[in-house]
């Protein structure tokens, strides 16, 4: 019926992050796409859902984790990490999608899979808006908990993006 995706994964960790060099070494929670990331880019893999994250980081399995500013909030994260690196360039995200039975669909009247049709070309636009929304929730409540948010140079960026574009491709 539809895509749709979460909000760029980054890197959250206990202590500022603004160089590879930083990363270096670090254990980082992460899972699937995302612990590829992490080892491309230097960082120890530390394979775990993310209902176990916030124990794993609060009790120093990981120093960080790689998950979307959403989860600072959603998931809590914001009580264990102090500090954000906004490495967009390269950040990871995971695709949802919204299916229906191919046989179901084609058993339906022309003019309910239009109507259907409708329904998932407003909902595209809504669950976007919902991803983004929340990963602005994550950000303001990271500046009001005081947790670091980090940019990285554009010559810093590059750097990263590099790496991971064997995984990313």
């Amino acid at each position: 019926m539809f895509l749709h995706a979460h909000g760029p994964g980054i890197v959250n960790t206990k202590k500022p992050v603004s160089t590879l060099e930083e990363l270096k070494g670090l254990k980082i929670a992460c899972h699937g796409l995302s612990a590829k990331i992490v080892q491309a880019l230097g960082a120890v893999p530390v394979a775990m859902p993310m209902p176990e994250r916030y124990d794993a980081i609060q009790k120093g399995v990981a120093e960080g984790g790689v998950f979307p500013l959403e989860a600072l909030k959603g998931w809590k994260l914001a009580e264990v990490v102090s500090s954000t690196t906004l490495n967009y360039g390269s950040a990871y995200t995971t695709g949802f999608f919204v299916v229906m039975n191919k046989e179901k669909w084609a058993s339906l009247p022309a003019d309910v899979q239009k109507i259907i049709e409708e329904i998932n070309a407003e909902w595209i636009i809504k669950t976007g808006q919902g991803w983004d929304e929340i990963d602005k929730e994550g950000a303001d409540l990271a500046t009001s908990k005081g947790i670091k948010l980090i940019s990285l140079s554009k010559t810093e960026d590059e750097r990263w993006h590099k790496l991971v574009q064997p995984v990313l491709g």
